[in-house]
This record gives structure tokens, sequence and C-alpha cells, in this order.
């Protein structure tokens, strides 16, 4: 039994779906924009209340970003951002990364 046509699925729903879904645009490296999922929410890193940050996690098939790595560099809708989590896809390609604002 072959796994081929499963694969082939999978990969045109992944398109699918960054397509119908993405609310952002995001470029690694210079290559070829691709839609992501990005979210920007406040956190509150000691759960005291006295702190207030910004949380940012973005989604994608990670084949749109061949070599991306914790600490590398995500453009995302013409803003930097440095990636601060492992890059690791889980079993249908995509990936969920915290990222956080590039100095500039």
């Amino acid at each position: 039994m072959s796994l081929a046509p499963f694969a082939a699925l999978e990969s045109r729903l992944n398109s699918a779906v960054q397509k119908h879904i993405a609310n952002a645009t995001a470029v690694h490296n210079g290559g070829a924009p691709f839609g992501v999922l990005f979210d920007r929410a406040t956190a509150d890193p000691f759960g005291t209340g006295a702190v207030d940050s910004v949380a940012c996690t973005v989604a994608f098939c990670g084949a749109n970003a061949p070599g991306l790595a914790e600490g590398s560099t995500l453009v995302i809708d013409g803003a930097a951002y440095t990636v601060a989590s492992g890059v690791q896809p889980d079993a249908g390609g995509w990936v969920t990364l915290s990222v956080y604002p590039k100095a500039a």
C-alpha cells in the first residue's frame, strides 16, 4: 500500500489552507512570499499583572521556508521577526513558531 496519494492530498490541503485562511504574508531568506497564520496577543510572562508584553506566533507549512531555524529571520507583512523557538514540523508538515520583532 502506497502513501503517495495521501501525501499528495495532504500537500494540496496545506496549500489550500494557506491560501484561504492566511491572515499575513511571510518571506524567508528572500524566497517567494507565502501565507501564514499570524497571532499577536498580550502576555503576562510572570503572572503578576506587573509586566505586559506581546507574544507573537506564526503557523505555516514548513516546506515554504527551507532552512528556517531558531534565530533565523522571518519577514511577516514587511516587518522582520526573529524565530524564538525550535522549528519542528508536525506530522502534516506544519510548524507553529514563537517569534519576536527584530531590533531595528
